[in-house]
């Protein structure tokens, strides 16, 4: 069943997926979201002038094009090789959820700019303005992008060799680091929804310092810095609600980082083979992590570190994925060789 161009082409897709990620970062990190007001087209051209906002914005859609092809080729080569079911399932489910979300981002776009599709959504949802329904459609959009990230990361180690040849240690600890693994997936997918979040409400630069929260441990809720004067003005709630979500996503971090790094020590203590080597690559990144969101602070959200902080979270999620499964085969692999070991017996 091992295909060296198809794993290839795999991982292929899932870099672009990352990098899609990381793009539609930058659209957000420079308020570029609303430069292009329609959609599919972008001012009614496939080909716009590339200046300012623009850049970012039909940038994206033309790295988001590109992914949603080689995803396609991808179902396509799936569907037509010997790939166990399961694998061919997920190509599917990439294609379906990488149609969606594209189909979401022009909602995104359109629920802002269009008039009609404005006073429908109000209308629908009884509501003064459609900033809330703006927020989340695109933490939707988002969401979707976790999820056609997850499939192609998984699809990446359904197809390679290591997969196909994987033979697991039976280590007395197994279900632990299964157990564990799929707890920081889970952890970790909030942690980029919450994320998410951070950057669709321009929440990012809301506490200026860090590790510290306006130079305490705790935000002071009550006594938060408050400029009634400033040129675009928030209410003081408005205020509250920023700050407690950039903190929740600077504290889960640790929580994310605290689990993960737990299982991965329990790891290489017992010396699994790849997933020793994968255990430490994910302690890599998640060091690695929480450097750049600390210089997404200091920095004032730089673009460029903003959107690497952003494309590592999702390779974080996407190993962790990958070290949950694998976590889970060991298990299997350990009550297989168990079962045969009982059969064995009764038979002698």
């Amino acid at each position: 069943m091992y295909s060296k161009n198809l794993h290839r082409f795999a991982i292929l897709t899932a870099i672009f997926v990352v990098f899609l990620i990381g793009v539609g970062a930058s659209v957000t990190s420079t308020g570029s979201g609303d430069a292009v007001p329609d959609w599919p087209l972008s001012y009614g051209t496939l080909f716009p002038r590339m200046v300012g906002g623009v850049f970012y914005e039909h940038g994206h859609r033309m790295v988001a094009g590109t992914v949603g092809i080689l995803i396609m080729i991808l179902m396509i080569w799936l569907l037509s090789s010997k790939q166990p079911r399961y694998v061919k399932i997920l190509g599917v489910v990439a294609f379906v959820s990488v149609s969606l979300q594209a189909t979401i981002g022009g909602l995104r776009v359109l629920v802002v700019s269009n008039p009609k599709i404005q006073d429908m959504v109000i209308g629908i949802f009884s509501i003064a303005h459609v900033e809330p329904i703006r927020i989340g459609i695109a933490i939707i959009h988002a969401t979707l992008a976790e999820i056609v990230l997850c499939m192609t990361f998984l699809i990446s180690l359904f197809t390679s060799k290591a997969w196909e040849n994987f033979k697991a240690e039976r280590i007395d600890v197994s279900l632990k680091i299964a157990k564990l693994y799929t707890l920081t997936f889970a952890f970790a997918l909030i942690q980029v929804l919450l994320g998410a979040l951070v950057r669709h409400t321009q929440a990012g630069d809301v506490i200026p310092d860090f590790p510290l929260s306006f130079g305490k441990v705790i935000p002071p809720f009550n006594n938060l810095p408050y400029e009634s004067n400033a040129p675009f003005p928030i209410s003081y709630a408005e205020l509250q609600f920023k700050v407690a979500i950039h903190f929740a996503h600077r504290v889960w971090a640790f929580v994310v980082a605290g689990v993960g790094i737990y299982a991965s020590i329990l790891v290489i203590k017992r010396n699994v083979k790849l997933l020793k080597k994968l255990a430490k690559v994910w302690i890599g990144l998640i060091g690695v992590q929480i450097l750049l969101g600390a210089f997404v602070v200091w920095t004032k959200l730089e673009v460029l570190i903003t959107v690497l902080h952003v494309a590592t979270g999702a390779s974080i999620l996407g190993m962790t994925l990958i070290l949950s499964v694998l976590g889970w085969r060991v298990v299997n692999s350990a009550v297989a060789e168990n079962n045969e070991l009982v059969l064995s017996n009764s038979k002698v």
